[in-house]
Formats: structure tokens, sequence, C-alpha cells
């Protein structure tokens, strides 16, 4: 019980000195807000970089040659899942995940990843734990 009023007081404490802490923030705003400052007070030994916006509104941006690495990854993903419902297609029936990771090249994960994507778009469906086959 002591140990959870000693706790207690603590806390009550540390809140009492935040709340003072933001009692003189709120009293240096006013101040700054009544003088009508519209620039900030220097800073103490850093000097901030202003940047004319005339000068960066001249300064146009090149458009990207090539895709970024956000559709290279898409890419990539689509081309592993097209790869996975390639391989149960050409298989005629039923496909082991064993035979799908050799057929395709890529690993378990990878084709686990992928089916989960065929499945949740209808395009493939599980016949057994961890065989697939093509819906249709």
């Amino acid at each position: 019980m002591k140990e959870m009023e000693l706790l207690l007081k603590t806390v009550s404490d540390g809140l009492r000195i935040l709340a003072q802490g933001a009692e003189v923030i709120a009293d240096k705003l006013e101040a700054f807000a009544e003088q009508g400052e519209t620039e900030a007070p220097p800073s103490a030994g850093k000097d901030i970089p202003v940047h004319d916006t005339a000068d960066e509104q001249a300064v146009k941006k090149r458009p990207r040659k090539t895709p970024g690495p956000r559709a290279a990854r898409a890419r990539k993903a689509a081309h592993g899942s097209d790869r996975v419902y390639e391989a149960i297609s050409q298989a005629g029936g039923p496909v082991g995940l064993d035979e799908l990771a050799e057929k395709t090249g890529l690993n378990k994960k990878q084709v686990h990843n992928a089916l989960y994507k065929l499945k949740k778009q209808g395009r493939v469906e599980n016949v057994g734990k961890a065989v697939y086959k093509t819906v249709g």
C-alpha cells in the first residue's frame, strides 16, 4: 500500500511539473502574439536556411525516365503469381506446393504468397493440404 502511495505521489509531482511547464510555454506564446512579430526569434547558435519560394517555383522537377521501386515490385509480384497460375493450368490437374516451387523457380514462401493472391482473386482453389487447382 505504501509503495502505491509513493508511486501516486511521484506521478502527481511529475504531472504538476508538466503543467507548470505548459503554463510557461503558454505565457511565452501569448507574449509573442501580443508583440505582433511575424518572424520567429533567432535561434541559439544555429542558422535556419530560408528558401525563396520564387526560386522553388522556377525549378521544375524532371519526370522520371524509369518507374520507381514500387512499380518494379508490383510487376515482379504480378509476374510471380502469373507464373504460379501458368504452372497450375499447364499441369491439367491438382498440383502440390513442392512441384509448383520447382516448376516456377520460386521458393515456397513466394509460391504461398502468389497462391494467396490467386485464391483471393478466385482463380485458384485448395483441393487438399498444399494441393491446388485452377477454378473453372
